[in-house]
């Protein structure tokens, strides 16, 4: 205890000890001045650190101030860690002379370090410590002489596995196996074979018994098999489990044979395992007896061999997989499908492909499948020619799989399908499968995008700075996305809740978005090739009444002027299922080009729904649109005007909550008298007033007062009244 409590107070003196040394010196300059502080009367603590650094730093020049401090119990392992570091022969010599004046736990600890250094010279000199009477002086010598090898070692250390006190026995085992595995490493397979027998002929532990008997199978190589057939036939759980390792090592042909002829013999509960051994020696002789396997066996056998077909083979196991993969049980054929996905090769591309042709629906819809998971692109021509299969089934998998796999050049011949399907589910996937594929082409749109004005601050009236530059300069980079945070902009309103405003261009169209304070702005980050939009606009006139349909839910998805050109035309047409899709279409406009085509819809529709309907999505789009707050302002105020019930005139006052203009408090004021909408109109009042700046005009407490008024909600009339309402 009394050594534990000084090296503990010792530690704790080098955390606090010696300074370090100033990085601008030389290697050498720092060198000199630790040889200096250990030649000096500085405490232990300090020494100890110095040694520390020396192994860094350390020469050969540092070997004379070390050695000496091999015999002090306080400072040994330290100069040991610089003696272990020094690239000088000099260190090894200090570390032999010591063993002639060291004992106990010192010369264990020198001769640890000849064993770490390798130090050949040493050989003799620990030889003669192998019959020491203190044991932990033999068994460290024995360890040490195990690492540092070779035919002299071997020699001293075989005898001694019988000879040797059975205390030290152990560490003379684990030398000879130490200095068997250099001989291994060499090629010397003979030396190595020598030394491991005699380590499993002795009295061993367990251990070192599989370690030799490892080690033994490997150097006798073609010679070793037969040990390796006992260990794979043992009973014991440990020793199979070592034959499984070394059948995964010993090279050749001849051993892959031997294994397969065992495999026939082998129990079924271990068949798995030897076949996965098999199949991680790379050898592709294993393939014959993986496929037997895969057809028949136990489930778990079936499987193993399953995957190990998807490791090693090629085209020529598609048979058996296939015909697993068609299987009931789930498992089976689950685990033949991932095969035949991951199963890597052309031919194997090629022979998926050919499967379109087989006169078996069953199996075409397999194909199919495999064609979607290995996402063959070549398959696209035959794709389009299983578009228009016999079998219900086969033409819907083919489409899908169009949409995943087609690109721009096959989409004419894509949409010269859909204009003539009449199956609704097929003409369902088929407009799934266009919008995919044009959205799937659109290209990175930085380039295309122009940025007109960017404003951060307390908008829209309050105090904001100029942006502008900073965010054009960040898309230029190819950044799509905008933090609207006080570290990217400063904070030009201090106090006050913050939004970030970016009016662009993209392709020449306006846009603007606008974001709160701590949150993400993402500009529009693709554009659908204008040879997407062409293809479809080019079919829509001669398209009959369902796939015209298709073709407008598709122009929906792909938007811009020209599409919505298209769609405002469709909303007139003489078909009435046709109208109703364009109409609602329309509805569901992502931009807010389609405002005026709303605005329009909400106020003379004859049809009450799309009135509805228009009227929502004018005020999705509204809230899109960005801008000036009297812009702003003004839309909100055509959609209170249109908007004829309750519903709808509640989601406005929502919108205008957002808006914080004495105009929009205005607004939402003159509907605190309406009984359906009080709640929401004060909901809404109180949220504009709370961010009008100080001084609040002389309205926020006229219209709080309205509120007190109006609402039955006890939260909101006390901050009603705390804004001004009395």
């Amino acid at each position: 205890m009394k050594k534990l409590f000084l090296s503990m107070l010792l530690l704790a003196g080098i955390a606090t000890a010696a300074p370090a040394p100033d990085a601008q010196e030389a290697p050498a300059e720092q060198q000199r001045k630790l040889i200096a502080l250990l030649k000096s009367d500085t405490p232990a603590a300090e020494k100890a650190i110095a040694c520390k650094r020396l192994a860094i730093y350390g020469t050969r020049d540092t070997v004379p101030a070390l050695a000496p401090l091999l015999a002090d119990p306080q400072l040994a392992s330290w100069a040991r860690i610089a003696l272990e570091a020094i690239p000088d022969p000099t260190a090894a010599d200090a570390l032999r002379e010591a063993l002639g004046k060291l004992q106990g736990p010192l010369l264990v600890g020198a001769i640890n370090s000849l064993g770490v250094l390798r130090d050949a010279k040493a050989v003799p000199a620990l030889a003669e410590k192998l019959t020491a009477p203190d044991a932990g002086v033999a068994s460290a010598a024995a360890e040490a002489l195990g690492h540092i090898g070779g035919a002299s070692v071997a020699k001293a250390l075989t005898p001694l596995l019988t000879a040797a006190p059975a205390p030290v026995r152990p560490s003379v085992a684990y030398g000879c196996t130490l200095c068997a595995e250099q001989f291994l490493a060499a090629g010397r397979h003979a030396d190595a074979a020598q030394v491991y027998e005699a380590v499993c002929q002795a009295k061993v532990s367990r251990q070192r018994m599989i370690e030799a008997t490892r080690g033994l199978i490997l150097a006798r190589q073609s010679a070793g098999i037969p040990l390796l057939l006992e260990l794979l036939r043992s009973p014991d759980a440990k020793l199979h489990q070592l034959g499984l390792r070394v059948a995964r090592e010993l090279p050749g042909r001849d051993v892959t044979k031997a294994l397969l002829a065992e495999f026939g013999q082998t129990a079924a509960d271990r068949q798995s395992y030897l076949l996965l051994a098999l199949a991680d020696r790379g050898d592709t002789g294993v393939l014959p007896t993986a496929l037997a396997a895969a057809k028949a066996g136990t489930p778990q056998l079936r499987l193993v061999a399953i995957s190990v077909l998807e490791r090693l083979g090629s085209a020529a196991v598609l048979p058996v997989l296939l015909a697993i993969a068609g299987e009931e049980d789930a498992d089976l054929s689950q685990a033949a499908k991932l095969a035949l996905t991951r199963l890597s090769g052309a031919d194997v591309d090629a022979a998926v492909v050919a499967m379109l042709k087989d006169p078996e629906a069953k199996t075409r819809r397999l194909a199919l499948d495999l064609l979607a998971r290995r996402h063959i692109a070549d398959a696209v021509p035959a794709l389009l020619k299983a578009a228009q299969d016999s079998d219900a089934q086969v033409r819907l998998a083919s489409i899908k799989a169009l949409g995943n796999l087609a690109g721009v050049p096959e989409l004419p011949a894509l949409l010269d399908l859909l204009v003539k399907l009449q199956v609704p589910e097929e003409l369902q996937a088929t407009e799934s499968a266009v919008t995919a594929l044009c959205t799937r082409s659109a290209k990175p749109a930085a380039a295309n995008i122009v940025i007109v004005k960017a404003v951060y601050g307390a908008l829209p009236a309050g105090p904001s700075a100029d942006v502008t530059r900073k965010v054009a300069a960040r898309v230029k980079r190819g950044a799509m996305t905008v933090d609207a945070s006080n570290g990217a902009f400063g904070d030009p309103a201090g106090g006050k809740v913050k939004s970030l405003r970016i009016d662009y261009t993209l392709d020449g169209q306006a846009r603007s978005q606008t974001v709160a304070e701590n949150e993400t702005l993402t500009l529009a980050a693709s554009s659908v090739p204008p040879a997407c939009l062409d293809a479809v606009l080019a079919v829509l006139p001669r398209a009959p009444a369902g796939p015209k349909r298709a073709l407008l839910n598709i122009l929906r998805s792909l938007g811009g002027p020209r599409a919505l050109a298209a769609v405002r035309a469709a909303a007139t047409d003489a078909n009435a299922e046709v109208q109703d899709t364009a109409l609602r279409a329309l509805c569901d406009w992502s931009h807010p080009e389609a405002l005026p085509d709303l605005a329009q819809l909400a106020k003379a529709s004859p049809n009450p729904t799309f009135k509805v309907l228009a009227l929502r999505g004018y005020l999705r789009l509204a809230g899109q649109q960005g801008g000036p707050a009297t812009q702003q302002l003004a839309l909100l105020q055509d959609a209170l005007t249109m908007a004829a019930r309750s519903e709808e005139k509640k989601l406005v006052l929502a919108a205008l909550g957002l808006l914080p203009t004495p105009e929009a408090l205005a607004l939402v004021g003159a509907q605190l008298g309406n009984a359906d909408l009080k709640e929401e109109a004060s909901l809404a009042a109180v949220a504009i007033a709370a961010k009008l700046p100080s001084p609040r005009p002389a309205l926020v407490a006229e219209v709080m007062a309205q509120v007190l008024k109006a609402t039955a909600n006890a939260q909101l009339a006390q901050r009603a009244k705390a804004l001004g309402g009395k």
